[in-house]
């Protein structure tokens, strides 16, 4: 069902539709992208309440997204939450890294981890595993055994490609996503808005049967993206100096929060 809201409602652009619903749905405070990660300092129901201190290229939302493919949120949560506490387990930590450093987040052993100077050693670690070495670790979020590949995969072309996780945070292009197997648009998207701070307009099915229901039909991926992000520049309006990538991945979370609230159901042709 659409909300009261958006019933008779002329939109016209994606600032329109931001302009809506951010009078309906907060997203946590201005540090927050909405999808939470290690370094969130508050999470509440998988909303990033408050964000990091510091935004940056997070390697740990890169396995996410793949994680995150047909399962349910919990699932990828807990499955790269499993990841994550092997890579504690399994990586030499630097001795002036003190775990008492990070005792005001939600799980201090996960923050230390998803420190950037980690990242590299991260990747190293996971392209020299096998599937079998992770599958028991990501089993709760289905597909396992090849999300596991993919992970490992995904490890080794970045090494083999960028060297560093820090080289691909600044050099990738979707192409190059698109290039891997099972990153289709969504998953890029979420790549490159998310975990690597770009301008890049998430859409997934919330957003389809959103616009759907408001009259909006599309042809294809794009042309929804460009329909959202028409405009978008006025956010700095409501705004100030948020970043527009940050505004992209909160006005996506609205669309997301929205459609889950009133159970919208994908259109019948």
């Amino acid at each position: 069902m659409l909300p009261h809201f958006l019933q008779n409602t002329e939109i016209n652009d994606g600032f329109d539709l931001l302009v809506i619903l951010r009078r309906h749905y907060c997203v946590g405070n201005r540090q927050s992208w909405w999808w939470p990660n290690f370094l969130s300092l508050r999470v509440e129901n998988g909303i990033e309440i408050e964000g990091a201190t510091q935004a940056q290229a997070d390697l740990s939302l890169c396995f996410a997204t793949i994680l995150g493919q047909n399962t349910k949120y919990e699932y990828a949560v807990t499955s790269l939450s499993n990841l994550y506490m092997f890579f504690y387990d399994n990586i030499a930590k630097n001795p002036n890294d003190d775990l008492q450093l990070y005792s005001t987040y939600p799980n201090p052993h996960l923050a230390q981890i998803a420190q950037p100077y980690y990242q590299d050693s991260i990747l190293q670690l996971l392209a020299q595993l096998l599937p079998q070495d992770i599958m028991p670790l990501i089993r709760i979020s289905g597909f396992y055994q090849q999300k596991a590949t993919r992970l490992i995969t995904l490890a080794q072309k970045i090494i083999k490609d960028f060297e560093t996780f820090h080289n691909f945070s600044t050099q990738v292009t979707k192409e190059w996503l698109l290039s891997q197997k099972g990153i289709g648009l969504e998953s890029a998207s979420s790549i490159l808005n998310y975990a690597l701070k770009r301008e890049e307009m998430v859409v997934d099915s919330y957003t389809q049967r959103l616009l759907g229901h408001c009259g909006l039909l599309f042809d294809d991926y794009y042309s929804i993206q460009n329909f959202l992000t028409q405009n978008l520049y006025k956010a700095h309006d409501l705004y100030g100096d948020m970043p527009l990538a940050q505004i992209m991945a909160r006005f996506h979370g609205k669309i997301v929060e929205c459609s889950k609230q009133y159970k919208i159901a994908k259109l019948a042709y």
